[in-house]
């Protein structure tokens, strides 16, 4: 998949010309599925504890940082900057579980531009990408001049590889931000707004199911644009307690509605009958979401975006549960999109994306990422605690809890590799 990028002004574009200098944008390339987005501070602040350059993490501060997701164990993400990938940031387990950044060979040239260091010199042999070197390194990986080339270089059980090379000219870009961005891209965030403000009016919807995230937010937001006044919040008892009350305080920032339901019995009732929810047997969407939202009639908006995931791509354009239709106002929006919109119409947002959430449903979900469930040990010891300690008593270890198997009922090779 691409987006546009404006080299110029280095911001990310949406429509076919960059707002700021009219000029029109190169390419952008990532995974089909990365569903690119700004990187927020919490990523922010661990890709500059990644990197040990002073001068470069001067240069990171004052640009903005993509992120695309990549395929993996966990949390895998591209970095992109100044339009290019940068390198890969991930959440790894080897002697225990920790994050890395691996710069590309183009990252690497940056690295040394901008910091006029390096830490190997290598002489240049034939064919050098993915070429074992016999030089051990102490960390992740470091900086090599081959040449006139540069690469990184990073750590093997058994001494190290080049595993990128960059051999041409590199050039610094100017600095900017999410507000050069959506200055950048104006035309596309009118466009898009109008786009969904008339598939809401055409819709005939009567709510907007408002779960606390982005996504939802911003569609409860084109909602009061188009005239639909009644938010639904299905809170499960599991709730994040800065996600109820930015619940609350965006529908009064609004002036909507807001429906709260609650499930019949509570997860703790549930779980004692189906046991622990797993990503392949997710019986607790159905019983503290679903069934609630069966006792509505009419249409209801919802956030759904097709880039999310591979089962999201091919989700219908609506859906029926009951007496309901779930309409999809936001469906071919990149998460790109909805921060730039976020942004541009002055929106407050959840501050659990800020201290590093990606999902924001229970605090407990099965589709949480392992990164997240060991944050959510040091930003939420209490909740941490409550959902560990049960999890002992159903007989797990304490390696295979924080490993994260608990959350599949057939676990993964991948994951059973650990």
């Amino acid at each position: 998949m691409e987006i546009g990028y404006c080299q110029k002004c280095n911001i990310p574009i949406r429509g076919e010309s960059c707002g700021i200098c009219h000029s029109s944008p190169s390419s952008l390339k990532f995974h089909d599925f990365g569903d690119i987005r700004p990187a927020l501070s919490y990523e922010r602040k661990i890709l500059l504890s990644l990197i040990p350059y002073k001068e470069m993490k001067s240069y990171l501060r004052r640009r903005l940082i993509l992120l695309s997701k990549q395929p993996g164990l966990d949390y895998r993400k591209d970095v992109f900057l100044d339009g290019f990938k940068f390198g890969t940031l991930e959440y790894i387990k080897d002697i225990r579980w920790r994050w890395r950044f691996i710069p590309t060979g183009k990252g690497a040239a940056l690295i040394y531009h901008v910091s006029k260091v390096y830490d190997l010199e290598i002489q240049p042999r034939g064919h050098m990408k993915g070429k074992k070197i016999n030089k051990e390194i102490d960390c992740d990986w470091k900086i090599a001049k081959i040449g006139k080339c540069v690469g990184s270089v990073v750590r093997e059980e058994k001494g190290s590889k080049i595993k990128d090379l960059y051999c041409q000219n590199i050039k610094t870009r100017k600095r900017s931000s999410i507000k050069e961005a959506v200055n950048g891209n104006i035309a596309h965030l009118q466009k898009i707004e109008r786009e969904a403000v008339k598939k809401i009016k055409r819709s005939r919807a009567k709510y907007v199911a408002f779960s606390g995230g982005k996504d939802s937010e911003v569609v409860l937001y084109l909602a009061h644009l188009a005239g639909v006044e009644r938010a639904v919040y299905l809170n499960t008892g599991l709730e994040f307690p800065e996600t109820e009350r930015f619940v609350y305080n965006f529908a009064d920032f609004l002036g909507v509605e807001l429906i709260e339901l609650r499930p019949s019995n509570s997860f703790w009732d549930f779980v004692k009958e189906k046991g622990i929810p797993t990503k392949d047997r997710r019986w607790c969407t159905k019983y503290l979401k679903l069934e609630q939202l069966k006792k509505l009639r009419g249409v209801i908006l919802d956030g759904l975006r097709k880039f999310e995931s591979l089962r999201r791509l091919h989700a219908p354009s609506a859906r029926k549960l009951g007496s309901l239709t779930t309409v999809y106002p936001i469906f071919n929006w990149l998460s790109l999109d909805v921060w730039l919109y976020i942004h541009y119409r002055g929106l407050p947002y959840n501050p659990l994306y800020d201290m590093g959430f990606e999902r924001l449903g229970c605090y407990i979900c099965p589709s949480m990422l392992n990164a997240e469930f060991h944050l959510l040990k040091r930003t939420h010891p209490d909740l941490f605690r409550k959902w560990y300690e049960y999890l002992l008593h159903q007989g797990y270890s304490k390696e295979e809890i924080m490993d994260g198997k608990w959350r599949w009922e057939n676990i993964p090779p991948k994951l059973r590799r650990i």
